[in-house]
């Protein structure tokens, strides 16, 4: 952000009050896309769709984000990030009201495009304001806390969820509009949190400025040409694996459950359980990074994560589910806000907001592509289909970190001597 604004209390106060809005705010947007996105796989399978009808309307909240990732992180980097927040809020809201009044699988995928969109806007403003709200050396402890409340809204979303949802198959229609409607409700809550915040920092100015404040020169530069750093295009392809990951157990996890016969309420304990345990691995990040550096934590965990995702789709049993995702929790929870960081460390000071909106076009490519080859594969070999492909997924990550550390290590101080 801009100049500092001086030793007035009101100075030092801000950036805490600041970032505690906008952890508020990211807590409910992720309990309002996890009550949203298994409703909408249950709302599906109401409608009389497939897996595959599943893994598409899960891809469609991803499609056009594809796109509009880059520039959005380009107004970000020009300071325009509080019209991102509020207005993706306000879309938000209104596409859960129109996933409520969903009548067919089109429907679905249309209105679910609109609520990824939403989502989009707000999540690449938010990084952008935890960047700016971040002095030296604060990254990791900053992103570890946006991605913790993300992962506490995603457990709380699931679980309120499966609440609302639960009962017999033919009240599925009913009850996933009464989830939708609460979908919207809180999305009101995020509008109200983030323009708090924006009011917060009135006075100070958001974007990639320089010293004297300026915007104007923030954002120049090609995006797609950072990609030449090998070590952004690793950070990108390893967040595209974990969020490929954690998109398909949402969105595959009902299949599962209605597979091992398992009710709403069991499903949406298991993913609760995977999204606490991610919540409490980010608390945890400065200790760890303390102890193992950054890029072996990372292949560690990837390595880890793909193994436990087999167990899941061949295990019935609810409590040995339950610690295959304490485990995956624990594993997955590090992938995302470790290579924020990594990214924003890579990227020139003027294109960090573009940057991380480079990273979540990766990740909107893998919500998009990953869904939809999971549902071709799941036509092929059975439900296992998608579970294979995140294995495959987390191990090429593991596998693409090792040269890198090996370069790093090369370059050491001391290094061969």
């Amino acid at each position: 952000m801009g100049s500092a604004a001086g030793t007035h209390p009101r100075a030092r106060w801000t950036p805490f009050t600041a970032l505690a809005l906008l952890l508020l705010g990211t807590l409910a947007v992720h309990v309002a896309m996890f009550l949203n996105r298994p409703a909408a796989s249950y709302r599906v399978l109401a409608l009389g769709g497939d897996a595959n009808a599943v893994g598409l309307v899960a891809a469609s909240s991803a499609l056009l984000p594809i796109f509009l990732a880059i520039p959005m992180g380009r107004w970000s980097d020009r300071g325009r990030a509080p019209l991102l927040l509020l207005g993706g809020g306000i879309v938000m809201a209104a596409a859960s009201a129109l996933l409520a009044h969903a009548g067919s699988v089109l429907a679905m995928a249309l209105f679910n495009a609109a609520l990824g969109i939403g989502q989009l806007a707000l999540m690449v403003a938010a990084q952008s304001v935890v960047t700016d709200l971040s002095r030296p050396g604060e990254h990791d402890r900053n992103f570890g806390l946006f991605t913790a409340a993300a992962s506490l809204g995603q457990l709380i979303g699931p679980l309120l969820g499966g609440w609302v949802i639960d009962g017999r198959d033919s009240e599925l229609l009913r009850t996933t509009t009464g989830a939708f409607w609460v979908g919207a409700g809180i999305s009101v809550l995020i509008v109200l949190f983030y323009g708090l915040m924006v009011a917060a920092l009135r006075d100070r100015t958001f974007g990639s400025a320089d010293e004297q404040g300026t915007t104007s020169q923030a954002g120049r530069g090609s995006a797609l040409g950072m990609l030449g750093n090998p070590q952004l295009s690793v950070a990108i392809f390893v967040s595209f694996s974990v969020m490929a990951t954690v998109d398909l157990l949402v969105a595959y996890m009902p299949v599962v459950g209605e597979h091992h016969g398992l009710s709403p309420t069991v499903v949406g304990a298991l993913l609760a359980t995977r999204a606490g345990f991610s919540f409490l691995s980010r608390l945890l990040i400065p200790v760890l990074l303390r102890h193992i550096e950054r890029l072996l934590l990372l292949t560690v965990n990837a390595a880890v994560s793909a193994l436990v995702v087999l167990g899941i789709v061949v295990i019935g049993d609810p409590v040995v589910l339950a610690l295959l995702m304490t485990v995956l929790g624990m594993t997955l929870g590090l992938g995302q806000p470790l290579t924020m960081t990594w990214v924003v460390q890579q990227a020139p000071s003027t294109l960090r907001s573009t940057a991380l909106a480079l990273r979540i076009t990766g990740n909107r490519i893998a919500q998009g592509a990953a869904p939809a080859a999971a549902g071709g594969l799941s036509a092929v070999v059975g439900i296992s289909g998608p579970f294979l492909l995140m294995t495959t997924l987390l191990a090429a990550s593991a596998v693409a970190i090792v040269p890198l550390r090996a370069r790093r290590r090369r370059h050491l101080p001391g290094a061969g001597t």
